[in-house]
Order: structure tokens, then sequence, then C-alpha cells
């Protein structure tokens, strides 16, 4: 299990803070290098900011949050290829959300949603039947994450990922001031 997905999700939104995305099957994180990739390597050896990503809200669409996701290697979108849908993932500059609605906006912007067995499925708002999962549906790294359709099962596991917090951060604090005990502990 990730340490508190959610709340590291919120907190990239909310704050800007950055995070690393998990392939739930293969414990890989994705990473910005050409495309979108699913990697293996020790992530205290990448010193590029290859495997940083920053959540934008972008808005609502029929009561639906939609985000973007910014990489912090050169400050560029994930994006699908709009024309193509299941082609490989690009990275393009963040469009003006106040300009004129276009393809490449829209190309921009990904649905996350809960998965039934955990981890989130991030899913291209130009494509909702597609959700982002290994190139060819084979949970073997070093691979390609790209938008597959969801068959169920396997398929749908293939597609879960969890965002948790670089290794590098400060660890969280407690808003709270207090330390919880452990459930049944009667304390």
């Amino acid at each position: 299990m990730y340490p508190n997905a959610l709340d590291t999700f919120v907190a990239s939104v909310k704050h800007q803070r950055e995070m690393v995305i998990v392939h739930r099957v293969t414990g890989g994180y994705l990473t910005h290098n050409g495309d979108l990739q699913i990697e293996t390597d020790p992530i205290d050896k990448i010193d590029n900011k290859r495997h940083l990503w920053v959540v934008h809200l972008e808005g609502y669409y029929k009561n639906n949050t939609v985000y973007s996701f910014e990489n912090k290697r050169e400050g560029k979108r994930l994006a699908i290829n709009p024309d193509d849908p299941r082609d490989g993932m690009r990275f393009t500059d963040a469009q003006d959300p106040k300009g004129k609605l276009t393809k490449e906006m829209e190309a921009q912007r990904f649905y996350v949603l809960p998965m039934c067995n955990g981890g989130y499925s991030i899913v291209p708002f130009l494509a909702p039947d597609l959700g982002l999962m290994p190139m060819g549906n084979r949970p073997t790294p070093p691979a390609c994450d790209r938008p597959s359709p969801h068959y169920g099962g396997q398929s749908s596991d293939n597609g879960a990922h969890d965002f948790v917090r670089p290794p590098e951060q400060p660890p969280r604090e407690d808003p709270t001031n207090q330390e919880l005990q452990p459930p049944g502990s009667g304390k």
C-alpha cells in the first residue's frame, strides 16, 4: 500500500507540490523520457526531475473534475494526440485556459478516477473510454504508458496509479499536532 495517495494528489493541486506517479501493478514510476515511460530505476539517482509532476485543476465537465499534469523536467503538460488518442503520449506547452477552446487544450485534460481495487485511473478528457496503462496492456517495465481501452479485470488493474511524495520532500506535518493511536489500543 502506498502512503496516502489522495492526500499527496490534493497537496499537488492545492499547493503545487511535486509528486511521483507510481504504476500500481509494476511499482514503476511515470517519467518524461521521450514520451511517457514506466521506469523502475532507483528514484534517488534521478537528478533531472523527469519523475516529478504537479497537478493543475482545469475545471469541471458535467460535475466531473478535470486536471492537467505538468512534468517538472521542462515545465510541459502531458497530452494525448488529439487526432489519434491511442497514439503515444506527448508533452506540450500549457494552453491558456482563457483562450479559445482548442483540441490541443482538451488533449492536456484528464479525469482522475478511483479504481475498485485501489489506485486511480488517469482518463483522457477527449477519450473517456481509454485509460493510461502500459502499451500492449503488458505491465512489464520499462514500458510506455499510453491510452488503451479498459476490458475489466486485469486490464483495469494495469491502469491503476498511485500518487506519492518524492523521497526528497520533508515529512508531513500533523495539522492537529497530535499523534493518533493504532486502532483498538483504547487510548
